[in-house]
């Protein structure tokens, strides 16, 4: 019996990233590819690059899976959730108000989910900040793009889970290959270790748990994004502050 679409876009997608990945390590680590490396970026052709190469996987590929794969990607399993008034026909009364009662339910655990999270990252951040505790340097702009590169990514990987093991288990499982995938790439063990990076890279790495919280209590993408932008961007601001104060001072600008 074949596998189905779902586990072979899966599995591609898994098979890419690790690839990739490992092989971009390679070809840095090598003099003569650090050196091309460092062409493309003095002449500003790397970023835009990369970001490219990113959309297309992180977004590109589950929209290639949900048009061309036969029931590869479940709607609804997706977070994909219409916006109430944008239903392809006219809603009843009672359609339109389960709607929005279901968005509202969502944003309220989006507030209560994103100000929690922030306000122990804050915590964690005040506490470690005496050890070379470092600013994150990306825009709110770049971390709604990363938002959406990640939530993206994160719910393609539940999505053939969730179909085959049901709404709870599918969404921890999806985790699991999240955080095998990131185990295996090299650029993430190594942001982990460094100070510039650090700060964001953990960050990144409890989003993950908080996007499947989050999933299994509001099933929806955008909410999903917006919760990841909003956590990035307040710890954002809170570290760049942290950075600026010397460990034994109360900063007062």
């Amino acid at each position: 019996m074949p596998l189905p679409d779902r586990w072979l876009w899966l599995g591609l997608s898994v098979l890419f990233a690790t690839v990739a990945a490992n092989l971009a390590w390679l070809f840095h680590r090598w003099p003569g590819g650090r050196a091309w490396t460092e062409r493309l970026e003095s002449a500003g052709v790397l970023s835009p690059l990369l970001h490219l190469v990113r959309f297309l996987y992180c977004v590109g590929l589950p929209l290639a899976a949900l048009t061309w794969g036969r029931d590869a990607i479940l709607e609804r399993a997706f977070g994909l959730w219409p916006l109430p008034l944008l239903f392809g026909v006219t809603p009843t009364v009672e359609e339109t108000l389960a709607a929005w009662t279901q968005w509202a339910r969502g944003v309220g655990w989006v507030v209560f989910l994103g100000g929690t999270t922030w306000g122990l990252l804050a915590l964690s951040g005040w506490m470690d900040r005496g050890s070379g505790w470092t600013g994150i340097r990306l825009g709110p702009w770049a971390l709604l793009r990363e938002a959406l590169f990640h939530e993206t990514h994160w719910m393609f990987y539940r999505n053939g889970p969730v179909v085959a093991l049901g709404p709870y288990w599918g969404t921890w499982a999806g985790l699991g290959i999240a955080l095998l995938e990131a185990a295996l790439n090299p650029w993430w063990r190594r942001a982990l270790g460094e100070p510039g990076q650090r700060p964001l890279t953990l960050i990144r790495v409890a989003m993950a748990p908080l996007s499947s919280f989050l999933y299994l209590q509001a099933s929806n993408l955008w909410l999903a994004v917006f919760l990841h932008w909003g956590v990035t961007w307040g710890a954002m601001a809170w570290t760049n502050w942290l950075a600026r104060c010397p460990a034994h001072q109360i900063c007062s600008k």
